[in-house]
């Protein structure tokens, strides 16, 4: 472990800081003990050595400048007044990681293209940065500290803009006090710290799988029977809307669901359901589209994101794939169908989106069927656009619809 290294704040940025409100925002946020770093437009940083640095760098008008035009790192650890951070790789790691440290839900925390950082101002000792792994030696995230930095603001090497989830001061805390979800692999530094256990219990069936826990504030209870298929064909739909009630119970508890919770839901589920399913397909194929649809499914039963992308489509610059030309004319109605493509996909980013001819047609004024071939030559192979993926077919039947990937890709230059 290693002690915390004090560092003087009295130094005061140049009184020119005013023309830099990139830099002040985030000034205000981490305080003024915080190093800087100015990195290139839509880098994660380079090799360039800033370990000489020091926090007196800031009262530099030069050195603000170039802050204000490129991407913003911070130093971490003793650079900056024993600031933090802990990276999670997914959301679903980051919301585990939440679910059993509620004290850090408001604390300050970024998103690049997924995951996020969840900043921190240790009070005491810390170990040095390394690499957060499960017990199968994965690689889920990385503590940081002395000698990392963490990119705060500007542009993600995807193409996304770094952004604020939790635009607050970053919480004062012990690293001791710091829980960890269960699944994680502490390094022999950490063994004493203390990890999350389920107090949840169930009576598994054979098809049961021993899966990561999280610490639960309270048992779930779930109600399988709205969503016990009547007949074949109808589980795929109910599985999904199942999916989204499950979302809506964790928004109201708010923590995420743990993946014990998850299989038991699917062993209730499947006691009833299993003899209305497709006899050739066993409860493991159904037990993987369960976790498969909590995975896609991003937005509670109250939520939608339609409504939100839509409204981003008329509220910001249609993409480069919506305006390009593609030696044909594209009507005005079609580049938004474009636009809202593209924000479905920000929204439901990294997981695909789903979209029905039907439920564009009312925001498009357009025939839904119109809207159909749109997205068929929208989604073709062979075709001159090739803007989307299709990743499956929907069912009107069903009450299914098309899941698609939004591709971003070079037009071919118009003549």
């Amino acid at each position: 472990m290693r002690r915390i290294v004090k560092i003087s704040a009295d130094h005061k940025p140049d009184e020119g800081a005013k023309e830099f409100p990139r830099v002040e925002r985030l000034l205000a946020l981490l305080g003024k003990g915080a190093l800087l770093l100015a990195w290139p437009w839509g880098t994660k940083g380079t090799k360039k050595p800033w370990g000489h640095l020091t926090v007196a760098a800031m009262g530099s008008p030069e050195y603000l400048r170039a802050l204000e035009a490129e991407n913003i790192g911070v130093a971490l650890g003793g650079k900056s007044n024993n600031l933090c951070s802990i990276d999670w790789d997914s959301d679903e790691w980051l919301e585990r990681f939440l679910a059993v440290n509620p004290a850090l839900v408001g604390s300050l925390r970024t998103r690049g293209a997924r995951g996020g950082n969840v900043w921190v101002r240790i009070v005491g000792d810390y170990p040095g940065s390394y690499k957060i792994k499960t017990m199968a030696r994965d690689g889920i995230g990385e503590w940081r500290a002395d000698r990392f930095q963490t990119i705060i603001s500007g542009q993600h090497p995807s193409g996304c803009a770094y952004s604020f989830t939790v635009e607050a001061k970053p919480v004062e805390i012990s690293f001791t006090d710091i829980i960890w979800p269960e699944g994680i692999k502490l390094r022999r530094a950490e063994m004493e710290l203390p990890i999350a256990h389920s107090s949840l219990s169930h009576t598994a069936l054979s098809c049961s799988l021993k899966l990561p826990q999280v610490g639960l504030c309270e048992p779930l209870r779930f109600d399988v029977s709205p969503f016990v298929p009547a007949q074949r064909h109808q589980s795929d739909r109910l599985l999904f809307a199942m999916a989204g009630r499950l979302k809506t119970m964790e928004k109201q508890m708010q923590r995420a669901a743990t993946a014990t919770e998850k299989t038991a839901i699917f062993n209730d589920w499947w006691a009833l359901a299993a003899p209305q399913v497709d006899p050739d397909l066993d409860c493991a194929v159904f037990l993987a589209k369960w976790f498969g649809d909590c995975r896609r499914r991003i937005r509670a039963d109250d939520e939608t994101a339609l409504a939100d992308a839509w409204k981003a489509t008329q509220d910001n610059p249609l993409p480069a794939e919506a305006v390009a030309d593609y030696g044909f004319p594209m009507s005005e109605k079609m580049r938004q169908l474009v636009g809202l493509c593209f924000q479905l996909q920000t929204i439901c980013a990294p997981a695909p989106f789903f979209l029905g001819s039907r439920n564009a047609a009312p925001l498009l004024e357009t025939s839904h069927r119109t809207i159909a071939y749109w997205l068929e030559i929208l989604a073709d192979k062979s075709g001159p656009l090739r803007i989307l993926k299709k990743i499956r077919s929907g069912s009107q039947a069903a009450g299914l619809t098309n899941e698609y990937v939004y591709l971003h890709h070079q037009p071919r230059p118009a003549v």
